[in-house]
């Protein structure tokens, strides 16, 4: 070959190659595209190999630039390369592309299990496909009682037998399979015996009728192996754990008014339980003393005037059985639960410009409710505004206007005064129409619709 041929060769070089892999209905194919060259060739070549860089064979596809390779194997992997050919000889080999027309599905090893013969079991075997296909399971191996559902590769049952199962899973894309082997291993369940619980005092029977609010409960359990825990739980509500095992006390467990379902419950280190259960009737004193609020902080009184926009409360509350929530709420927004009872505290009350009556409500278990009102006067700051107001009064044949326009102010709503004293509350549009009756001096502004930022005044003389 001549160097003037070379010299050729090399103008005829296939700039850049894409593959597409396909699935037909009867061979795995893989698609090739290349752009074309941009001097006139007669044609392209393509290289197929599967390890980069060796080719074991050199298809000629003519003028196209595209080609499809259709002899490829599943999960094999194949690399390409294109090039361009004259009379004069063939140029160089474009870069090379490589990839798959299918590639193996991925199975996560569970790892090795372990599990109670007679315990209900489950387990999610996690495999994807790197393509995108829909995949399904299988598995051999299993122990007794445990299925697989093979679309989604969930495992569930019941063990019957013991012993140790190599299990195989595996998934599949409908072409190729991947597979996992781990272990299950049965063991036999330990102990199966449930515990059993009596209850001795108040009373060895099933029902109680107290007159106290509260009780006392003792009684003993027994174990083939060993009682480890004794608990209750009260139907009306109230839970907790007995003192000792074999020999078990609880030392005082609330009673809600009417039957009160009292379970005892005896626990093994396996976990079986065992219970007894007390019915004890319980009719409370009626109770219809209201609560009683008192103020300490900001004051003790009824009225206090605000120089901040929040203040902190704080008092005490008191009833003949007992108080059990104290709350507030501000008529002019906002309410919570003060922190304690008996001595109580609110850590921060919004205040609104102008009057808040702020209501402490103290309640009992009876639901009776006792309050108390502190209205505390707040007047915010007046805050700077650059809005210019300007005004002048239009005559009618049968009234006199006030005509007031500002500027553009950054509020939702606009408050126009008159004289002192709120007029209206207007959008927000720069203008403003007053009737005036009577002969006089008028004086106006407008402020935002807390009236914390104003405009000048302006007054107006008929």
């Amino acid at each position: 070959m001549t160097a003037g041929m070379l010299r050729c060769v090399r103008c005829v070089t296939v700039a850049a190659i894409g593959l597409f892999a396909a699935r037909p209905a009867l061979a795995d194919s893989v698609n090739l595209a290349w752009d074309p060259n941009a001097d006139t060739v007669s044609g392209y070549a393509v290289y197929v190999g599967t390890q980069s860089g060796t080719y074991s064979s050199r298809v000629d596809v003519g003028g196209a630039t595209s080609f499809a390779y259709s002899s490829a194997t599943a999960g094999t992997r194949y690399c390409f390369a294109v090039a361009a050919y004259t009379a004069s000889g063939e140029g160089p080999k474009s870069s090379e592309v490589c990839g798959y027309s299918n590639r193996f599905p991925t199975l996560t090893n569970p790892g090795n299990q372990s599990s109670t013969v007679g315990q209900s079991v489950s387990l999610q075997l996690q495999g994807s496909d790197p393509d995108g296909q829909a995949v399904s399971y299988t598995a051999t191996g299993l122990p007794a009682g445990l299925s697989l559902m093979s679309s989604t590769g969930y495992i569930a049952g019941t063990g019957t037998t013991t012993g140790s199962f190599s299990v195989t899973a595996k998934v599949s894309d409908g072409v190729l399979t991947t597979q996992q082997v781990f272990t299950w291993t049965m063991t036999a369940g330990a102990d199966t015996t449930v515990p059993s619980i009596s209850i001795a005092t108040p009373t060895s029977s099933t029902s109680y009728t107290s007159t106290t609010s509260a009780i006392s409960m003792s009684g003993t359990s027994s174990d083939n192996v060993g009682v480890t825990q004794v608990t209750w739980a009260n139907s009306l509500g109230g839970s907790g754990t007995a003192t000792g095992t074999t020999s078990w006390s609880v030392g005082s467990i609330p009673l809600q008014n009417g039957t009160n379902v009292i379970t005892v419950v005896a626990r093994d280190a396996a976990g079986n339980t065992g219970n007894d259960v007390l019915s004890v009737t319980y009719t409370a004193p009626v109770d219809t003393t209201l609560p009683t609020v008192s103020f300490a902080t900001p004051t003790t009184g009824t009225s206090y005037t605000s120089p901040n926009a929040a203040i902190s409360m704080a008092g005490a509350s008191a009833d003949n059985v007992g108080v059990t929530q104290v709350t507030w709420t501000n008529d002019r927004g906002g309410s919570g639960t003060a922190t304690g009872t008996t001595s109580w505290n609110v850590g921060s009350v919004a205040l609104q410009g102008g009057t808040n009556m702020i209501t402490v409500k103290a309640r009992d278990a009876a639901g009776n409710v006792g309050s108390k009102v502190l209205t505390v006067t707040y007047t915010p700051p007046v805050a700077a505004t650059s809005v210019v107001l300007t005004g002048q009064f239009s005559t009618t044949k049968w009234r006199r206007n006030a005509q007031l326009t500002w500027t553009k102010a950054p509020w939702g709503k606009a408050a126009v005064y008159r004289n002192g004293v709120r007029l209206s509350t207007t959008y927000n549009d720069g203008s403003y129409t007053d009737q005036v009756r009577n002969p006089g001096s008028y004086t106006y502004k407008v402020c935002d619709a807390y009236g914390t930022a104003c405009s000048n005044t302006v007054t107006l003389y008929w």
